[in-house]
């Protein structure tokens, strides 16, 4: 997403590439028929045309960073505000070239800089340990008032309980998030919950099946992660009850919800799993178990095996837990 050395002399050299391609095409078409000389021009006009997106984000990123971003990641971003200084302008120069490519759309609900910086730290999170790699699909974040359904529809109605998804059909290339959820996922009693993050974690997967895995994440730990997670799957009466159950929904939910744990709560998770925690860190080539203790503990809400608070007679992870992070 960001604009490296090696990225920018890739894209040259590509640009490049074509406008040569061009202009042989088109000097052998002006030979053939004279009157065709305008497409001379085209030429250049390639050449700035597959340069164009790096040239955008170098001029995003010479501009400065506004204040009232910097005061939103770091009252409210944990991960940000444990970077060290050098990281944090990494953090930034990925929120800003976020904001400039990605439409972010309020439906029936204000979208405010909190909800927009918020969604942009979501993004970067889950792919800050890679050194060059985005998210390619993405056009566009709506950002509804409450929950919704399975038709993307939210009225108010008791049948509404998805938090966010990744589009799919007519929608493919857009993100729905939760605006209420989007700000919990950040609130300081929000535990292992982040929206956000689940969602663009999420996006990646899906991201890496079509385009590749980032060249940091190794095959074997893949591998090891794929074979973890089928036995887990395969055994409904020994699932973890300290993880939240909607993970064993399939495979997908799984990796989204784990990467909530250790982006949020990577000590309970560690502590929990040291193997499960050592394959996300590959998977993520981050280590937040080291990186979040230098941040303020962050509360891990309500107990998954006691009551409700709803009053229910309920177990809280039978009940409001289970409909809250049904978010896919």
């Amino acid at each position: 997403m960001l604009v490296t050395p090696e990225g920018n002399c890739r894209n040259r050299r590509q640009a490049l590439i074509v406008a040569i391609l061009v202009a042989w095409a088109t000097g052998l078409l002006v030979w053939l028929s004279p009157s065709l000389w305008l497409l001379l021009g085209l030429s250049p006009f390639a050449y700035w045309w597959v340069r164009r997106r790096y040239l955008r984000r170098t001029a995003v990123l010479q501009q400065p960073f506004p204040d009232r971003w910097e005061e939103i990641l770091r009252e409210q971003v944990a991960f940000f505000q444990a970077l060290d200084e050098v990281k944090k302008v990494r953090f930034r120069q990925l929120v800003q070239v976020f904001l400039d490519e990605v439409r972010i759309t309020g439906i029936r609900t204000k979208v405010d800089a909190t909800t927009r910086v918020l969604v942009a730290a979501s993004a970067a999170i889950p792919i800050f340990g890679f050194h060059d790699w985005e998210y390619r699909r993405l056009r566009e974040v709506l950002i509804y008032p409450d929950s919704f359904d399975d038709a993307y529809q939210s009225t108010g109605g008791s049948e509404e309980h998805i938090l966010g998804m990744v589009g799919l059909h007519h929608l493919s290339g857009v993100m729905i998030l939760s605006k209420p959820a989007l700000l919990a996922g950040f609130a300081p009693e929000a535990g292992t919950h982040n929206v956000g993050v689940h969602e663009f974690a999420h996006l990646f997967e899906k991201e890496a099946s079509e385009y590749g895995l980032p060249p940091e994440v190794p095959w074997r730990v893949v591998r090891q992660w794929v074979r973890y997670v089928a036995r887990e799957l395969a055994r409904p009466s020994q699932h973890d009850p300290d993880i939240n159950p909607y993970a064993y929904t399939n495979e997908h939910e799984f990796f989204a919800v784990l990467a909530e744990y250790f982006f949020t709560s990577p000590e309970l998770l560690k502590r929990r799993d040291p193997t499960l925690y050592a394959m996300l860190r590959g998977l993520f080539h981050q280590d937040t178990e080291s990186l979040l203790p230098s941040v303020p503990r962050r509360g891990q809400g309500v107990d998954h095996n006691g009551p409700c608070p709803c009053g229910s007679d309920k177990k809280y992870k039978h009940c409001c837990l289970a409909v809250e992070a049904t978010s896919d």
